[in-house]
C-alpha cells in the first residue's frame, strides 16, 4: 500500500505555483526546474536575510524584477512583454484549476487562499504588463514592442488574422484589458491604452489595411471595437495623449490624431484609388444592372465600416460627461480646422480628404438619430439659437467647447449669418459674451450643430463637387463629338494630331466617369439618404421654430409671423444662425431631387404619418418650409437661397414645356408626350393643396419674389434673374393649370390696385403689394422685350449661317477660315437661342395669361406707352415682312421655338388690353391710343397680316379672331385722335411738357430732389426701372413726388380751349 504523499504547505504551494508561472526557481537542486530560470541573485539574499529560499507573494516582486534583468531577457529570446504576458496566461491556467472541479476538492479556506494569492500575482503582472506599454524605456528592449503585441492579439481576437495564433494572449486579450482597466483605472489607464490604439492607427494606415477593397480593414477595427467594449477602456481614451493632439489641425486630424486612422478608412476614390481604377476600371462600358450590383457591394461594405466607426464613438460619448466634452472637442475643431472644404478652390492636401469628412458626418448623423427620428419631434425645442454663444465661443472654464487655440471660436464666429453682416455679428456675440454663460442645454443641441457642421463640410461639399463632376464630363463629352463630327475645322497640323489627342481626352474622360461611378456608389446610397433626410427633417422642424409667430411649432400648428414690422419683425437670434444650416437644407433637397428623388417618399425619410402620428418630412415639413421662407423673403438675406425654394417649387410641381396645353386663347398645343413624372411631383402638388398656408401665401409669394430677384447681389445678376423668372413663371403656369384656387389667389393679388389711397396709407402689406404689382408689370414687361429681341436677334443669326452652309455646299466650299467662325458663330448662336426662347415663350405666356385675368395693372399709365410699343415692335418681327427671317432647321424640336404660338399669345394681349372691360373705358383708351401713337412699328396693315396667319393656321376660334379684327379697327379710329395729341404737344408752352418725353403733361408732380416738374406717369414709369433722380441721380421714391393741383387744372383749361380750336381748324 503507497505511502500518502504529505500536504504541501501554502508556502510550498506559493513556491510550486509562482515558480510554474513566472518559469523560474530559487532552487537549483530541484530537478524539476531545470529548464527554469534560476534566480541565484534572489536565493543568496533571501539566505542572507534568513528566510526560506520560496517564491510567495513576499517575494514574488523581487523574483519578477530579477527576471526582467537585462542579461535574462536576452538569454530567454522573449522581449519583457512577451514574457509578462506568458506569466499571466500561465496564471489563469492555474487559476482556471483552482475554480474548477480540480479546486473544488479542496478546503474552502486553503482554496480561498490560494486564489487570493494567485490574484495578488496577476495583479502584479498586470502592473508590469502596463507599464511596459505605457514606459517602454524602462525596461530592456528586445522581441517585438508591447503595443505590438496586444494589437496582435486585439486583431486576432477580432476574427480575420491567422497570423497572430502565436501570440501569448492569443484569445484572452478581452481578459486583460479587463484587467488592465480594473487596475490603472484613474492611474494612467489612458496612457496605458495610448500605444495600443497608436499601433492600431499604423495599421489602419498600411496600404494592405486601409483599402476596402482588402479584408484586412474589418480585423483593424474590429480590435477598436473590442478596446472600446470595455467601458472602462472606451472612457481612457478620449483622455489620451494622442486623441486631440495641439498640433494637429487641417490634413493631420486624418492621421495624427488616435481615432483618425480609423475615420480615415472608407469607400471613397479620395481614400482608395483603388475602388475607381480597379472597381470600378470597366464601370462605364458596363449596364446599369451590373453597375448597380457594383454599388451594392461596396455598399453594404462601407455599411459595416459605418456602423463599427458609429459605434466606437457611441461608446466614447456615453462612458461619461467629461469624455462626451472630449469627443466634442475633437470633432468641432476637426471641422474648424478643415473649413476650406467648403470652399469654391479647395487644396485637399490641406484639409481632410471625402471618406474622413463622410464618416464624421456618418458617425454624428447616428448619435443624433435618438431625436431626430422621432416622429413627434418632440426636442426641436431643445435645440438653442444661441448655441454658438453659449458653447461655440465660451472654453471649458465656462462651461463651453472652445479649445486651446480658439480654432473652434473662429470658426464659428466667422461663418456667415442667415441675415446679418459681421460687424452686426460680431456686436451681437460680443454682448451676449459678456453676459453669464447660459446654462448646458445638454447633448441635444451639441450633437444637432455638430452634426450639421459634419454634413456641411462632408456629404453636401462633397455633393457640390459631384455635381461639378457631372457638368465636366458633359462639357468634355460634347466638346470630344464636336470635334469628330467637324475635323474640317481644324488646321492641317491639328488634324495629324487629332487621333492621338482624342485618344488622351477619352483616357481622361474615362478616369472622370469611373470617378463618378465612384462617388455614385456612396453619394447616391438609399440608406446614407434617408438618414440624411430624416435630420433634415429635424432641421427644417428647428428653422420653422424660430420663425413661428408663437415659437412652439411643432407641438402647435405653425403660424406665419407678422410682416408689416420691417426689419424689427426679424428675431436677433434668427439673425445669428449660421447660413448653412438653410442653405445645406436647401441644397440637399435639390441633390435629392434632382438625382435619387425615391428618397423622398421613401418611408424611413417620412418618420411621421401625418397628423397626430407625427408630420411627414415630404408631405408636411417641406411644403411648410419652402412657402414660409417665401413668404417671408425678409428672414433670409441671401438672394440665391431663396432662389434655390423656388428651384424645389418648380421641380417639384414640373410640367414638360413640350407637352403644354394651355395657351391662352390658343387653339391646340402639343400633343402628350410619353414623359413618366416621378410620383413625388403629383403627391408634393397634393400636398400644396392641403396646406391652408399655401394657398393662402403661395401665389404672393412668388409674384413678390418676381420683382425681389431683380438683384442677387452676384456679378451674374443680370442673367441669373432671368432662370429664377422661368421657374417662377413654370411654377405659377403649374399651379395655374392643377386648380382654380390659385388663380383667383392670382387674381385677388393683382386687384389690390383697386384699393384705395385712404385704404393703401394705413395697410402696410397692401401698401407694399401695390408698389410690387406696379414693378411686376414692369420687370414683366422689360423681361419680354429684352428676352423676344434676344430669341429671334440669334435665330436669324442661326438662319443666316445656314442659309451660307447651304450655298457653299452648293457652290465650293468657302474658306476654312470663315468656316471655322461660322461654326463658332452658330455654336454660341444656338446656345443662347435654346435658352432665350424657352424664357421668351414663358413670359409671353405670363403676360398673355395676366393680362386677361387682370388687365388693369397693365393699362397703367406708367407702362402702357413702354407695353404698346414692346408688342408692336415683337408682331411687326412675328408677323411683319422679315418673318421669314425666323425660319430654321428643327426650331421647335432643338429650340423649343413655337412662332404660331408666340403670335396667338402676344395678340391676345392687345384684345385683353384694348377692349372693354370692368376698368373702364378710360384705361381701354389709354392702350388703344398708346399702340396706335407708337408710329416706329404700328401700322393697320400688319394686324391684318397677323390676322391672315392666325386665320390660316386655325390657331384662334372665329369669335377670338373676329375680337382681334375690332381691336384693329378701334386702333385705326384712334389714329385719327392722335393727331390731336400731336397738335396739343407743338402748341404747349414748356411748363406743359414733360421733361424727359416732351409729352402733354396730364399730372403734374414735382420732383423734391431736383425741383423740376414731370407728368406722375413718365416719373414713375421711370422710377420702376432706377429708383432715382433722373436729373440728378439722386435717391427718389413715388412716396417723395408732391402732387401739383393748381398747375393740373391750369394744363386742363389750356387744353379744353387748344381742342376747341384743333376742332373748328379741322371742319
Amino acid at each position: 500500500m503507497a505511502t500518502p504523499k504529505p500536504e504541501k504547505t501554502f508556502e510550498q504551494w506559493q513556491d510550486d505555483a509562482f515558480s510554474s508561472v513566472l518559469a523560474v526557481t530559487l532552487d537549483s537542486t530541484n530537478p524539476k526546474r531545470k529548464q527554469r530560470c534560476y534566480l541565484d541573485g534572489v536565493a543568496a539574499e533571501l539566505r542572507d536575510e534568513g528566510a526560506a529560499a520560496l517564491l510567495t507573494t513576499a517575494t514574488l516582486e523581487r523574483a519578477i524584477v530579477a527576471r526582467l534583468d537585462e542579461r535574462a531577457v536576452a538569454s530567454s529570446g522573449l522581449s519583457v512583454f512577451e514574457y509578462l504576458a506568458g506569466c499571466w496566461r500561465r496564471s489563469l491556467a492555474v487559476m482556471g484549476n483552482l475554480q474548477g472541479a480540480r479546486g473544488s476538492a479542496l478546503d474552502a479556506g486553503v482554496r480561498a487562499a490560494r486564489v487570493q494569492a494567485l490574484g495578488e500575482a496577476q495583479a502584479l503582472l498586470v502592473s508590469y504588463m502596463g507599464l511596459a506599454l505605457q514606459l517602454p524605456e524602462m525596461f530592456p528592449q528586445a522581441g517585438r514592442p508591447a503595443r505590438a503585441l496586444v494589437a496582435d492579439a486585439l486583431v486576432a481576437e477580432a476574427g480575420a488574422d491567422a497570423g497572430a495564433d502565436s501570440s501569448p494572449l492569443q484569445g484572452h486579450a478581452d481578459a486583460l484589458l479587463a484587467q488592465l482597466a480594473a487596475r490603472f483605472a484613474g492611474d494612467g489607464l489612458a496612457e496605458v491604452l495610448a500605444p495600443v490604439v497608436g499601433e492600431l492607427g499604423l495599421r489602419a494606415l498600411a496600404r494592405a489595411n486601409r483599402s476596402l477593397l482588402q479584408p484586412g480593414f474589418r480585423s483593424i477595427l474590429g480590435a477598436l471595437e473590442l478596446l472600446t467594449a470595455n467601458r472602462q477602456c472606451a472612457a481612457a481614451i478620449p483622455h489620451m495623449p494622442t486623441f486631440d493632439p495641439d498640433d494637429c489641425a487641417g490634413r493631420r486630424m486624418q492621421t495624427g490624431t488616435a481615432l483618425g486612422p480609423f475615420l480615415a478608412l472608407s469607400g471613397f476614390a479620395a481614400s482608395d484609388e483603388a475602388i475607381a481604377q480597379v472597381y470600378y476600371a470597366d464601370a462605364p462600358q458596363r449596364s446599369r444592372q451590373d453597375c448597380d450590383a457594383l454599388h451594392a457591394g461596396l455598399r453594404a461594405t462601407v455599411r459595416v465600416l459605418q456602423a463599427a466607426q458609429a459605434e466606437v464613438f457611441g461608446r466614447l460619448v456615453r462612458s461619461g460627461a467629461d469624455e462626451r466634452t472630449l469627443v466634442l472637442r475633437l470633432s468641432l475643431r476637426t471641422l474648424a480646422t478643415n473649413a476650406l472644404r467648403s470652399g469654391m478652390q479647395v487644396d485637399f492636401a490641406r484639409v481632410v480628404d471625402d471618406g474622413f469628412a463622410d464618416n464624421l458626418a456618418c458617425v454624428w448623423l447616428q448619435l443624433a438619430e435618438p431625436f431626430a427620428n422621432d416622429a413627434a419631434l418632440a426636442r426641436v425645442g431643445r435645440v438653442d439659437a444661441d448655441w454658438i454663444v453659449a458653447r461655440a465661443l465660451r472654453g471649458a472654464a465656462d462651461g463651453g467647447l472652445d479649445d486651446e487655440q480658439h480654432h473652434i471660436s473662429t470658426y464659428w464666429r466667422e461663418l456667415t449669418r442667415v441675415n446679418a453682416d459681421k460687424q452686426r455679428a460680431d456686436a451681437y456675440l460680443d454682448a451676449r459674451l459678456q453676459g453669464q454663460p447660459a446654462a448646458n442645454g445638454g447633448f441635444i443641441p451639441d450633437c444637432f450643430f455638430t452634426a450639421a457642421a459634419a454634413l456641411h463640410l462632408g456629404p453636401i461639399s462633397t455633393a457640390a463637387r459631384f455635381v461639378e463632376l457631372l457638368k465636366r464630363i458633359s462639357r468634355f463629352r460634347g466638346d470630344i463629338e464636336r470635334i469628330e463630327q467637324t475635323p474640317e475645322l481644324l488646321t492641317p497640323a491639328q488634324r495629324a494630331g487629332l487621333p492621338v489627342v482624342l485618344q488622351r481626352w477619352r483616357d481622361q474622360l474615362l478616369g472622370m466617369e469611373r470617378e463618378k461611378c465612384a462617388l455614385d456608389a456612396q453619394l447616391l446610397d438609399p440608406r446614407r439618404l434617408a438618414a440624411s433626410m430624416v435630420f433634415y427633417r429635424f432641421v427644417m422642424a428647428v428653422l420653422l421654430r424660430q420663425i413661428d409667430g408663437r415659437r412652439a411649432f411643432p407641438q402647435q400648428a405653425f403660424q406665419m409671423p407678422a410682416e408689416d414690422g420691417g426689419d424689427q419683425q426679424v428675431p436677433e437670434h434668427w439673425r445669428m444662425l449660421p447660413e448653412f444650416l438653410v442653405e445645406d437644407t436647401v441644397e440637399f433637397v435639390v441633390f435629392v431631387i434632382t438625382y435619387a428623388p425615391d428618397t423622398l417618399i421613401d418611408g424611413a425619410a417620412q418618420v411621421g404619418q401625418g397628423g397626430e402620428t407625427g408630420l411627414r418630412t415630404f408631405d408636411d415639413i417641406l411644403p411648410l418650409f419652402v412657402v414660409a421662407f417665401l413668404a417671408r423673403p425678409d428672414f433670409i438675406s441671401n438672394p440665391y437661397l431663396k432662389a434655390k425654394l423656388v428651384d424645389i417649387l418648380h421641380m417639384l410641381t414640373y410640367r414638360d414645356p413640350r407637352e403644354d396645353d394651355d395657351y391662352v386663347d390658343t387653339l391646340g398645343g402639343n400633343l402628350p408626350g410619353s414623359l413618366r413624372l416621378h410620383p413625388s411631383i403629383q403627391r408634393f402638388q397634393c400636398a400644396l393643396d392641403d396646406s391652408a398656408l399655401a394657398r393662402a401665401y403661395l401665389i404672393p409669394a412668388l409674384l413678390r419674389f418676381y420683382v425681389d430677384v431683380e438683384q442677387t447681389g452676384a456679378s451674374s445678376q443680370f442673367y441669373d434673374k432671368f432662370n429664377i423668372r422661368y421657374y417662377i413663371a413654370r411654377t405659377l403656369r403649374a399651379l395655374w393649370a392643377r386648380a382654380p384656387r390659385y388663380v383667383e389667389a392670382t387674381r385677388r393679388f393683382f386687384m389690390q390696385t383697386d384699393v384705395s389711397a385712404e385704404q393703401a396709407t394705413t395697410t402696410g402689406s397692401a401698401r407694399r403689394d401695390m408698389r410690387v404689382i406696379e414693378e411686376f408689370v414692369a420687370r414683366l414687361m422689360t423681361d419680354t422685350t429684352y428676352l423676344l429681341d434676344e430669341s429671334l436677334s440669334k435665330l436669324a443669326v442661326i438662319r443666316d449661317i445656314e442659309k451660307r452652309q447651304k450655298q457653299g455646299l452648293a457652290q465650293e466650299q468657302p474658306p476654312q477660315e470663315d468656316a471655322s467662325d461660322d461654326a463658332t458663330r452658330l455654336q454660341e448662336a444656338e446656345r443662347m437661342a435654346r435658352s432665350y426662347v424657352s424664357l421668351a415663350h414663358e413670359t409671353v405666356h405670363m403676360l398673355a395669361f395676366l393680362s386677361r385675368l387682370s388687365p388693369r395693372p397693365f393699362q397703367a399709365g406708367e407702362v402702357v406707352g413702354r407695353l404698346a410699343a414692346m408688342l408692336n415692335y415683337n408682331l411687326d418681327q412675328l408677323a411683319g415682312p422679315k418673318c421669314s427671317n425666323l425660319r430654321v432647321q428643327d426650331m421647335q424640336q432643338k429650340y423649343s421655338f413655337n412662332p404660331r404660338v408666340l403670335l396667338s399669345e402676344l395678340t391676345s394681349v392687345y384684345v385683353h388690353l384694348g377692349l372693354s372691360s370692368s376698368n373702364g373705358s378710360e384705361a381701354v383708351d389709354r392702350f388703344v391710343m398708346a399702340v396706335c401713337a407708337d408710329d416706329r412699328s404700328y401700322s393697320h396693315a400688319l394686324f391684318e397680316k397677323a390676322y391672315a396667319i392666325l386665320e390660316q393656321r386655325s390657331l384662334k376660334s372665329p369669335d377670338s379672331l373676329e375680337r382681334l379684327r375690332e381691336f384693329a379697327r378701334k386702333c385705326q379710329d384712334a389714329k385719327v385722335d392722335s393727331r390731336a395729341i400731336e397738335y396739343l404737344e407743338s402748341q404747349a408752352p414748356d411748363a406743359y411738357l414733360d421733361p424727359l418725353l416732351a409729352s402733354l403733361i396730364t399730372e403734374p408732380v414735382r420732383l423734391p430732389t431736383s425741383d423740376n416738374v414731370m407728368d406722375l406717369a413718365v416719373i414713375k414709369g421711370q422710377l420702376l426701372s432706377d429708383p432715382r433722380d433722373p436729373f440728378n441721380r439722386a435717391p427718389l421714391t413715388v412716396d417723395m413726388l408732391e402732387p401739383l393741383p393748381e398747375l393740373k387744372q391750369e394744363i386742363a383749361q389750356w387744353r379744353e380751349r387748344k381742342m376747341e380750336e384743333y376742332r373748328s381748324s379741322i371742319q
